[in-house]
């Protein structure tokens, strides 16, 4: 329909998932662009603590015409058939079921209908819906400060990550040391740097600089000291660990990762390179030669990509051996802002006509561009949840987000905006990271 337009939620929501940002329900809902290979586009998904179904779905505003839904099932080994249920909440707490899809219509690398939304919204009342705020109210039952690695400061609102709690921890490493035949490699002060030999010494030099400009000495000493959940394919320490992009390294080609098993001792390739796995933050060469290139031949600042992922590292080392409170104070935050990170504009729309030739009964597809404009809401990624926040944040608080329009929309592209804005959002960082004075 030509009203219809591709829309994002407010926020991501589901059942569970595998333990780390990586395989987030954002991953799948608002970091989608219909891009098949795209690792970051995938969701490890969970069932709930009580053990129920499934599930994975967006919020939206209350203005908002969901009319179709893309479902791909990107897992080879995925089992079929596979029956999915789409629902909508009518009322709170009240979800009515839409329609099922039968096993047949979900089939491995292959897409069930399509994802449009279509936005009743005018021009007018664009302000409002974009201050809309909600309340942080993490799921799962609050731990007993005995369960933690640390007490946390301020009473917990509910559960928090995997590595807080003693008992789902891996035993501690006896010492790590990285593999010379693979790495050049450097330990800042408790932090490990493992570079890939494909990279060059001088990406290792570039990479220990970054850390020691951002990360502060006691927090780096920590890293050395972070312990993996179970569930994490290694037991630490937190490391940050350069790929060679060039080269199109993948996580699965380090020493740590190479000859990992499934739960049915198969041999799995672990693909991506520039996302964090616990206990390893990826990044990529180019981001210490230039910065990272995105489509259309624009790119990113030098060192972006690293200290996006780093943030995330440092948000599990801080919330185990720091405060466990962290995991809260920065929910709130994001409950708080992520609204300023939402803007909308006016698109064109793109419609499909068919008409009939008259010397023939043959039908031609003719696609044709309209002056039909939508108010469509977007929202930059530091809006998709409270890890996205925090280092999204963190990237425009070192100066790093300068230029990147979808910020500049939202007036938080720079260091200045950012703590004029969110003055307790830019204090906090400056507590936990080293933060230039703007």
């Amino acid at each position: 329909k030509q009203d219809e337009q591709q829309l994002y939620p407010l926020r991501a929501i589901e059942s569970g998932n595998a333990g780390h940002s990586a395989w987030g329900a954002h991953n799948a809902i608002m970091n989608n662009n219909n891009n098949n290979n795209n690792p970051h586009s995938y969701w490890g998904g969970r069932r709930g603590d009580d053990g129920g179904d499934f599930w994975i779905g967006g919020e939206f505003p209350a203005d908002t015409i969901v009319t179709r839904v893309q479902i791909q099932e990107m897992n080879h080994r995925a089992k079929d058939p596979m029956e999915i249920q789409f629902e909508v909440e009518r009322a709170q707490g009240e979800w009515t079921r839409v329609v099922t899809t039968p096993p047949a219509a979900i089939r491995n690398h292959q897409s069930s209908s399509l994802l449009l939304l279509k936005q009743q919204r005018k021009q007018s009342n664009a302000d409002e819906k974009r201050d809309a705020t909600f309340v942080w109210q993490p799921e799962g039952p609050t731990p007993k400060d005995s369960d933690l690695v640390t007490r946390p400061s301020r009473p917990l609102m509910g559960q928090v990550h995997g590595a807080c709690y003693k008992s789902q921890l891996q035993p501690p490493r006896p010492s790590f040391v990285p593999d010379d035949a693979f790495y050049h490699s450097q330990n800042c002060e408790g932090l490990w740097v493992c570079v890939s030999k494909e990279c060059g010494v001088e990406t290792l030099k570039n990479a220990c600089q970054l850390v020691r400009q951002t990360i502060p000495l006691s927090q780096r000493e920590l890293w050395g000291q972070f312990r993996s959940p179970r569930w994490a394919r290694d037991p630490g320490p937190m490391r940050l660990i350069v790929l060679d992009n060039r080269t199109n390294q993948q996580a699965g080609c380090i020493p740590e990762l190479c000859h990992h098993c499934d739960d049915d001792n198969a041999t799995q390739i672990i693909t991506g390179r520039n996302q964090t796995m616990c206990p390893f933050v990826f990044t990529s060469r180019e981001d210490f030669h230039g910065g990272v290139v995105v489509g259309g031949g624009g790119g990113w600042c030098q060192g972006r990509l690293t200290l996006h992922e780093m943030t995330h590292g440092s948000d599990m080392v801080l919330r185990q051996l720091v405060d466990p409170y962290f995991h809260d104070a920065v929910g709130k935050l994001w409950a708080h802002h992520c609204h300023k990170f939402r803007y909308y504009q006016n698109q064109s729309s793109l419609r499909t006509i068919s008409i009939s030739s008259s010397s023939s009964s043959e039908t031609y597809d003719i696609r044709e561009e309209e002056n039909h404009q939508v108010c469509c809401c977007c929202c930059c990624y530091a809006a998709a949840n409270r890890d996205e926040f925090l280092a999204e944040c963190h990237c425009i608080a070192q100066g790093l987000h300068l230029g990147s329009k979808d910020y500049e929309q939202c007036q938080l592209s720079t260091p200045t905006e950012l703590q004029n804005a969110m003055p307790d959002v830019y204090q906090l960082l400056q507590d936990y990271f080293i933060i230039s004075s703007s």
